[in-house]
């Protein structure tokens, strides 16, 4: 199925709520940088248990069930399951095989420092690392040991390894 014809499926449901959706995650202006869009299209059209398992989170009317949540020292991240969905075998393989009600596991990275939990969160969104950020091997050893090692190497390109060679090419 083409995106457009899934566009149009979604919208049928809440134009509103769709487009709302589909702004964030599709166009230039989001957070989503423009391979990763491409990579979006890609999965979409590459399995239709994913189109399914996308518009039932979509045009869940329960908002909490449309993003996955990651706690860390008594706070609550969520994060849309579209992107994890694109972003990651691991949560696409969980979104798709779990129920509903099942499939909003928190997450605890409490572990994680302030930077360490930011650089994670942009990379969710981004697939990149700020250019800014200065990596240090203690940032690297924290998150190696923080996040799940299989869940950073689930995405492409994985976190441990784009931190690697920031650190690399600071050094």
């Amino acid at each position: 199925m083409k995106l457009k014809n899934f566009k149009e499926i979604i919208s049928k449901k809440s134009i509103k709520e769709s487009n709302q959706i589909f702004e964030m995650i599709y166009s230039n202006n989001s957070k989503i940088n423009p391979k990763l869009y491409s990579e979006i299209k890609e999965i979409i059209n590459s399995n239709e248990k994913i189109e399914e398992t996308m518009k039932r989170i979509y045009l869940n009317e329960n908002e909490n069930e449309k993003d996955f949540i990651i706690e860390r020292k008594e706070k609550q991240y969520k994060f849309p399951k579209l992107i994890l969905i694109m972003r990651s075998e691991l949560y696409r393989g969980m979104f798709l095989s779990v129920t509903e009600d099942k499939s909003n596991k928190v997450t605890d990275y409490s572990e994680l420092s302030n930077k360490s939990f930011q650089i994670f969160e942009y990379w969710i969104y981004s697939n990149q690392i700020k250019d800014e950020i200065e990596i240090t091997q203690e940032i690297i050893n924290e998150i190696e040991t923080g996040i799940d090692y299989f869940q950073l190497n689930q995405t492409n390109p994985n976190l441990f390894d784009l931190l690697t060679k920031k650190f690399n090419n600071q050094n």
